[in-house]
């Protein structure tokens, strides 16, 4: 007897079991498409800025750079620059794909040792849903630990650096004003502490990065011995005005051209990837849809 001769003497009851596994089936990778969907999407938020990371720049401040004659004010520990932040964004990558792929296996095997567990696991569609929950749990609880490592030191900045109406107010502006530091470096911290107040004061660090400009243009050897990084400098200029404007930072210009036409492609890639995740988890409604009154349907007529 064929195959499908002996599909089509089978009871009905296990032709209906047969329907509501695939309908299972396919509803379980639906959600696993919706989910590319979102993650996908949240990607497309956030891929500018780490394209411009990679070439050590990035959309607007983020840090803050201290000089050399500035950071024995600080209190607490250095934050790192963009370039070790990629490699620790890259090396917690690493970690928490390694712990989460190969903890998802071995939570997995532990779970079917209770009897309860072995009931649910025995479709490899169940084992699947279950061990995609589990790399997520494992995931989320390493990404809590690496970002919670990082809180205390990022507390410890935002309240150096904080203020409410002046500037002048912030603990980080009197450790200065007390300091033996030229002019030049104050405006460089100062600048960048008034670029990372929220909300941005954008006419506070206007003042500040115009007195860069300004001390780059009238002296720009001795501008440069202060060692100001210049992507920095770059960052600062194009958050407030869009746009490259002293020796130092126009250079960059090229980089940055580098980094958003890489950004472009990477867009254009999650688009079409975006389109083809929601056509799949489209069709894959509409088949588990189709399914589940096809079983309904033939459950209705056997119930007449």
């Amino acid at each position: 007897m064929s195959p499908i001769d002996d599909f089509s003497v089978q009871p009905i009851d296990q032709r209906l079991d047969v329907l509501k596994k695939r309908q299972r089936h396919l509803m379980i990778w639906f959600i696993l498409t919706c989910t590319l969907v979102v993650v996908t999407v949240a990607s497309l938020v956030w891929q500018k800025e780490f394209v411009y990371r990679f070439f050590d720049l990035s959309t607007h401040v983020q840090a803050l750079d201290l000089p050399y004659h500035v950071q024995e004010l600080v209190p607490f520990k250095q934050p790192v620059d963009y370039f070790f932040n990629l490699l620790s964004w890259f090396g917690w990558l690493f970690l928490k794909i390694l712990v989460s792929f190969i903890g998802a296996f071995l939570l997995l095997s532990w779970m079917k040792k209770f009897k309860f567990f072995q009931q649910r696991f025995q479709a490899w569609s169940q084992r699947i849903l279950a061990w995609v929950i589990a790399f997520i749990l494992l995931w989320s609880g390493l990404s809590y630990i690496q970002y919670d490592w990082k809180d205390e030191t990022k507390q410890a900045y935002q309240q150096w650096m904080s203020y409410q109406n002046n500037i002048v107010e912030s603990q980080i502006a009197q450790d200065l004003q007390q300091a033996n530091i030229s002019s030049t470096e104050k405006a460089y911290v100062l600048a960048q502490v008034a670029l990372l107040h929220q909300p941005v004061d954008r006419k506070t660090a206007n003042v500040y990065v115009n007195q860069l400009i300004v001390a780059e243009k009238n002296n720009p050897i001795q501008f440069k011995q202060y060692d100001f990084k210049s992507e920095q400098l770059w960052v600062m200029q194009q958050q407030l005005y869009g746009k490259s404007i002293t020796s130092i930072t126009q250079p960059l210009d090229i980089r940055a051209q580098q980094a958003e036409r890489i950004s472009q492609i990477v867009k254009l890639i999650l688009w079409g990837l975006i389109v083809l995740a929601v056509a799949l988890s489209t069709v894959l409604y509409v088949l588990a849809k189709n399914f589940k009154n096809r079983r309904v349907r033939i459950t209705q007529k056997l119930d007449a």
